[in-house]
């Protein structure tokens, strides 16, 4: 569960380094850069409010309005404190309303960890930054969805999946990267 703190740590770190004029730009996940940011914070709201026992229709419709204002960072960062706080109360083998059925939250807890730590990247590619994210953190989040990464793609929120080409020496960033459709 500590992982899911560093990983909103991780997206609120690039949000804070975004330059102001890159909010139109385009993320390897066909989506702008501030359209990125809407759907992680209203992903951090949804989680929060899923494990608090809202039903996935009324979470939807508490939603329904912009959720990013004028400061992002604030945004992302109070969302992410929902969310890990959430997380946190709530019990790994509990069952949680996924998008096909109910889950266990300890699944729902790995879609998040790559919804943050992907879409770190794809901010830092969609803004020219440098596009190293943090070690330590890219570590956790590889070793926690790599044994559940057939299970994961099957949901098919990922794109193309892993491309079947990495070296056997890449990193783990490149790994976890490829593992989710992105080909830095």
């Amino acid at each position: 569960m500590e992982l899911i703190r560093a990983a909103s740590a991780e997206f609120e770190r690039v949000v804070r380094q975004l330059p102001a004029d890159s909010s139109e730009q385009p993320t390897p996940s066909g989506i702008s850069v501030r359209e990125l940011i809407e759907h992680v914070v209203v992903g951090n709201r949804f989680t929060a409010l899923l494990l608090a026992g809202v039903g996935r229709g009324e979470a939807h419709a508490m939603l329904a309005a912009k959720q990013v204002g004028d400061d992002p960072v604030a945004d992302v960062s109070e969302s992410a404190q929902r969310q890990a706080q959430a997380f946190f109360a709530t019990s790994p083998e509990q069952q949680v309303a996924g998008p096909n059925g109910n889950v266990p939250v300890a699944a729902y807890l790995r879609f998040r960890l790559v919804d943050l730590v992907v879409h770190a990247w794809d901010l830092l590619r969609a803004a020219r930054l440098d596009e190293t994210l943090d070690p330590q953190t890219v570590v956790g989040v590889l070793n926690t969805v790599e044994p559940h990464l057939d299970e994961m793609l099957a949901f098919g929120a990922y794109g193309a999946g892993p491309s079947g080409t990495l070296p056997a020496d890449a990193s783990p960033q490149i790994r976890l990267l490829d593992s989710f459709g992105r080909r830095p």
